[in-house]
């Protein structure tokens, strides 16, 4: 069993961050990139300390509502988290964090 905490990834991302994810979380990859409907995602996240996602994914009321307590932490790939019902992880005490600014000088 290991000390790392366990990090689920919804999609396929840039090596070189996967290889971090790698090194620092027990992860749990998407190596087939396929998109994970709400039963998947809930499923697949048995276990897991936190998700990283990608603005593909919804986090709707009744799929945040479905995540094992286990999970404290939903990151989103993307500056956007219109897909992640903040309320709902609000009200589950999950903390959700997107990446601003990734895009400004782009």
């Amino acid at each position: 069993m290991s000390d790392r905490p366990t990090l689920l990834v919804t999609r396929t991302l840039p090596t070189l961050v996967e290889a971090r994810i790698t090194t620092d979380y027990d992860a749990r990859l998407n190596s087939d990139d396929a998109q994970y409907d709400d039963d998947a995602l809930v499923a697949r996240s048995v276990g897991a300390n936190a998700i990283l996602t990608c603005s593909t994914e919804k986090f709707s009321e009744p799929v945040i509502q479905q995540l094992p307590d286990s999970v404290r932490a939903i990151a989103t790939y993307s500056v956007g988290y219109e897909h992640i019902d903040l309320d709902a992880a609000r009200a589950r005490d999950i903390i959700v964090t997107n990446t601003p600014d990734v895009l400004t000088d782009a």
